[in-house]
């Protein structure tokens, strides 16, 4: 877009105290198409400054200002008085610019500068972004879950934590931050202060991945803002904007000898025991993240011909996938190790809790089995610049999303290919209506595939 240039003016006619008026005038590109001329038209932002001043005491270019006489006379206000002028006229240009991406009319930029200049009462679009969060949490959270913008609890809790960060942010601060008045440096004094708040309430800054997730949230939420017509002070996509994140801070898996103890190990006196045993082993053996393991007991076992042999898979939907953002479908054949734990429980899935419970679970029982080895840990801090390296024990550390860890790992190690595991683990083909069925010729050859190459296979646990 074009560089904005202006100037001031006096008006020619001059009042009965010999005074002219001056008017601010800031050309910018904004171009009009004009039906009568059949040409483009560029008219200008003009307004009134309200200010008289007698000729005498003027300069024109280059200052256009009034000229030391004056100022040794009457004071700098009027000068003063200008100078806002001109700083809120292009600081709202480039606030419209940074947030619709295109130019504002000559009517638009002068009701947001009068809005600024305080001569027309501010728009209410310049709200709190903690109060325009809470609002998305009410409204999305209430969506049908077939809606694109639907927020389940989990997601409507993640968003009022932060809410509550900015809520103390602005207590801290003593200021405000809306979408209008944000700018790059309160941006970053947002993050800095909420990293110094939590290392003043528990002794810890956020890790550098933790502030990567709350950055990315703030910037989804800048969008739904924008979407919404709202005004944004900051151009929130540009790369200078945006807080790395850390790579995976351990690394740590299930190794077949593991996955045998966990297998024979007896755990009918213990409910929770049970819900990590059966956790453990079908993830480790379907390669599910835990969005999709919540959702398998509503899944029954199929039997799946393919060039007249049958083959016992599940056809399971894949929720979350980095190659793309719809939802994906797969088949995935049952190893031996699943259909014995099906044949425990009547052929059918087991119903797990919730996701914070099943990692509680899956540590205890761990722990129980005396799973210590030790894993190297690395945590990086937001704004501290060493990495702190520590040791910990393998029970300490393991999650449900280790036992997705533990299905690629064991699978790669006893020579499986990518190109084979892929179409499991992140699969390609889009989840149609449930109306529609499942396209699952091509989803079945990879099955099989996958298959074959088990049985190529030296291992006790991974085979169909």
């Amino acid at each position: 877009m074009k560089q904005p240039t202006h100037f001031f003016n006096l008006e020619p006619t001059p009042s009965q105290k010999n005074e002219h008026l001056i008017f601010f005038n800031l050309k910018y590109g904004f171009k009009k198409y004009n039906l009568i001329t059949n040409n483009f038209t560029y008219p200008p932002f003009r307004i009134s400054t309200k200010w008289s001043i007698q000729k005498e005491y003027w300069t024109d270019k280059p200052t256009y200002r009034a000229n030391s006489l004056f100022v040794r006379k009457y004071g700098k206000d009027l000068n003063n008085i200008l100078d806002n002028i001109e700083k809120i006229s292009y600081d709202q240009l480039s606030i419209y610019r940074n947030s619709k991406n295109e130019n504002p009319t000559p009517e638009e930029l002068k009701k947001i500068v009068f809005e600024k200049l305080g001569r027309i009462q501010k728009s209410e679009s310049d709200i709190a972004i903690s109060d325009y969060i809470e609002k998305l949490i009410i409204r999305r959270t209430a969506l049908p879950n077939t809606s694109n913008e639907f927020w389940d609890t989990k997601t409507g809790n993640q968003y009022e934590l932060m809410a509550n960060r900015i809520k103390s942010y602005q207590a801290t601060k003593n200021n405000k931050l809306t979408f209008e008045t944000i700018t790059e440096e309160l941006y970053w004094d947002y993050f800095s202060t909420i990293n110094d708040l939590k290392k003043a309430y528990d002794g810890n800054y956020y890790t550098q991945t933790s502030m990567n997730k709350e950055f990315r949230s703030l910037r989804a939420v800048f969008n739904c803002a924008l979407s919404d017509n709202m005004i944004i002070n900051i151009a929130f996509s540009k790369k200078s904007l945006k807080i790395p994140s850390y790579s995976s801070a351990y690394e740590t898996y299930l190794t077949e000898e593991q996955l045998k103890t966990v297998i024979n190990t007896e755990v009918s006196h213990s409910k929770e025991f049970q819900h990590a045993r059966n956790y453990i082993i079908l993830s480790s053996f379907l390669g599910l993240r835990i969005g999709d393991m919540k959702f398998l007991h509503e899944l029954s076992p199929e039997k799946i011909t393919h060039k007249s042999v049958k083959y016992d898979c599940i056809t399971t939907r894949i929720r979350k996938s980095k190659e793309n953002t719809q939802e994906l479908i797969t088949i995935i054949p049952l190893l031996k190790p699943v259909k014995d734990l099906l044949a425990e429980h009547n052929n059918s899935f087991p119903k797990f809790p919730s996701d914070s419970n099943v990692n509680k679970y899956i540590k205890k029982f761990l722990k129980h089995l005396e799973f210590k080895d030790e894993v190297v840990t690395k945590t990086k801090y937001y704004l501290v610049d060493e990495v702190l390296v520590k040791n910990k024990e393998q029970h300490t550390l393991f999650t449900a999303h280790d036992c997705r860890r533990t299905f690629i790992t064991n699978l790669k190690q006893i020579g499986v290919q990518n190109d084979t595991i892929e179409p499991i683990t992140h699969p390609k083909i889009k989840y149609a209506s449930v109306l529609d069925g499942y396209d699952k010729s091509s989803l079945i050859d990879k099955a099989v595939k996958f298959i074959n190459q088990l049985k190529e296979k030296d291992s006790s646990l991974f085979k169909y």
